[in-house]
């Protein structure tokens, strides 16, 4: 494949991590994304022969990647743990905020919506969810926290944000993040 169809393939990639984060899996059909990104249903089953499934899991790894990497920023650049959970539970607040509460975590919605139907997708989601724990965890412990209790809080920290953003969505209004970055500072001062 050339630099042509290698960035073909990546367009489709993001868009489709874009549909999936506003609209979740079930409402986002190959025709769409066909429409969105201007490629015949033809072409994108040349470059993803599993389809939707195939095109979904890799749209997940990359939206998991490129998050996990900005948690990755923000947590080198801070001062100590609660500092970097503010900044964290800040930049998804702007976020969400930004784009009129459409969009909100790019793997929650898919990961509740494909969980018992599709192997491939709920694996893909499963890799990101343990990339950002993992993530936490090894920040947590490099701040003095003890393996378990880094591994308790980075799933609470986890289970937090993804309630919390799915409220916001769904309220329109920032202040379930609010809430819930008050409850993971609490959390970080054991």
């Amino acid at each position: 494949m050339g630099k042509k169809g290698i960035d073909t393939k990546q367009r489709i990639i993001e868009v489709m991590a874009g549909l999936l984060e506003e609209s979740g899996y079930e409402a986002t059909g190959l025709s769409e994304l066909g429409k969105e990104t201007e490629t015949p249903k033809g072409s994108l089953y040349f470059h993803f022969p599993g389809g939707k499934e195939e095109l979904t899991s890799l749209a997940i790894l990359q939206s998991g990647n490129q998050l996990n990497e900005f948690f990755n920023l923000i947590l080198s650049k801070s001062e100590n743990p609660i500092h970097a959970i503010k900044q964290v539970f800040s930049a998804l607040e702007d976020r969400i905020v930004s784009s009129q509460f459409k969009k909100g975590c790019p793997i929650a919605t898919t990961a509740m919506e494909t969980a018992g139907k599709s192997v491939i997708v709920a694996e893909a989601c499963k890799t990101v969810y343990n990339k950002w724990l993992k993530t936490f965890e090894s920040y947590l412990i490099e701040n003095k926290y003890t393996p378990r209790i880094a591994k308790n809080i980075s799933l609470s920290l986890l289970s937090l944000w993804e309630g919390a953003l799915l409220l916001t969505k769904l309220q329109k209004s920032p202040e379930p993040l609010r809430i819930a970055q008050k409850t993971a500072e609490t959390l970080l001062k054991i």
